[in-house]
């Protein structure tokens, strides 16, 4: 169980060091500028949060629980865009589907990070 700001902060690295690298597609795709984005994210808030709870120990849930959701939020961005353009019949459909998911779940994502970063320069609660 994740139960504090340190196991937050290793999930966080975990998504960052195990998102795939792209075989295909351009180097300057929307897919490719998401998937940096994941890891740098991830690397960014899990470093932080690690260093947090250094400083101030496990923490509470209203806490840490931020930290888990961006790393579940970066781990499904990760796993959709694995799919994404990479069919074996081409579904415009189904691309559009994924790709509305895809941009959705990036705005959370930016929206969880945006709160983990104000919560690790304030050193105090925020509310989400």
């Amino acid at each position: 169980m994740n139960d504090s700001m340190d196991d937050a902060g290793c999930c966080l690295l975990s998504v960052a060091w195990n998102v795939a690298p792209l075989t295909e597609g351009r180097p300057q795709s929307r897919r490719e500028d998401l998937r940096r984005t994941v890891v740098s994210v991830c690397r960014t808030a899990g470093h932080g949060a690690r260093d947090w709870a250094a400083r101030n120990g496990t923490g509470a849930e209203a806490e840490y629980r931020p930290f888990l959701r961006l790393a579940d939020v970066a781990y499904e961005i990760a796993t959709l865009l694995l799919l994404v353009e990479d069919f074996l019949v081409p579904d415009l459909e189904r691309e559009h589907r994924r790709w509305a998911e895809v941009e959705e779940l990036a705005a959370r994502m930016t929206e969880l990070a945006d709160w983990t970063s104000a919560f690790l320069l304030s050193g105090s609660a925020l509310r989400l």
